[in-house]
């Protein structure tokens, strides 16, 4: 497969990033702004987890717009879902392997993220390179896959509130679409200690007429290694090429209005 051997070198060139000495003043890991971790509601953050630590999630948005559901259907629960699931392990420190399955186009996502840039209380600031494969195996499409790669950037102000973008760029789309440039934008609001709002937004794909953009927003919950969260936005995609291409279902309407969660659990291994 050409997009898992164009991988490779990026593999390479993010373990030795990883591997090299850290200087004196590098942050701890366990400064972490607003509870920032690995993934904002769908958007990467800049960060990997702790060395040694695996995650496991569940991403599940419903396929039926709540607002066009019959009276019966219960705001679309009653429906089919896209339901993701995802593994991340960060194996060298500021370095995560990451493996995600999405029931949409059984579209199987593995990447790298590496944290060049950690925040600290003085610097708020964090930055990371995430890059890898999309594979689509579903019986109803040509089975195929795509490069893509992520800029992910944040910034914290007053330990309140975090802004973030991820520009992504994407080698093709399973709806056909070639050399797709997107750029999530992300605000995260503490509410209180252990619960975050948090806000999402990816401007529309002016390739795909009759669209609009992808808005999303959740609450968050955290509890010790675990975060639940209730999502509602017009797009289910989870996965890079779904998220940039903005050709999710086919394209979004002003009507889209979705509902879903996520679950998220945390396992250190190197600890346990």
């Amino acid at each position: 497969m050409k997009s898992l051997r164009r991988l490779v070198p990026l593999a390479v060139l993010l373990v030795a990033a990883a591997a090299s000495p850290l200087r004196a003043d590098d942050p701890p890991e366990a400064w972490s702004p607003t509870g920032l971790g690995a993934r904002f509601t769908q958007t990467q953050t800049p960060l990997t987890n702790d060395r040694g630590m695996f995650e496991a999630n569940i991403w599940h948005r419903f396929y039926t717009p709540s607002n066009q559901a019959k009276t019966d259907g219960l705001l679309g629960l009653d429906g089919g879902a896209n339901v993701t699931l995802g593994i991340d392990y960060t194996f060298v420190k500021n370095v995560a392997f990451q493996m995600f399955r999405s029931g949409y186009n059984a579209d199987y996502e593995i990447a790298l993220k590496w944290t060049a840039l950690r925040p600290a209380e003085k610097l708020p600031l964090a930055i990371g390179l995430r890059g890898g494969v999309d594979w689509w195996t579903a019986s109803y499409l040509q089975q195929d896959s795509t490069f893509f790669g992520q800029v992910l950037l944040s910034y914290t102000i007053a330990d309140r509130v975090t802004i973030g973008i991820a520009p992504a760029y994407v080698e093709k789309t399973s709806t056909g679409l070639s050399d797709v440039f997107a750029i999530p934008v992300v605000a995260q609001i503490k509410l209180t200690n252990s619960i975050a709002a948090i806000g999402e937004y990816v401007a529309r794909n002016k390739d795909i007429p009759d669209t609009v953009g992808q808005w999303s927003f959740g609450v968050e919950k955290a509890v010790y290694r675990h975060k639940f969260s209730l999502w509602i936005g017009n797009s289910g995609a989870i996965t890079v090429d779904q998220r940039a291409g903005g050709d999710y279902l086919g394209g979004l309407k002003e009507s889209n209005i979705r509902l879903g969660f996520n679950i998220m659990r945390q396992f250190d291994i190197a600890a346990e």
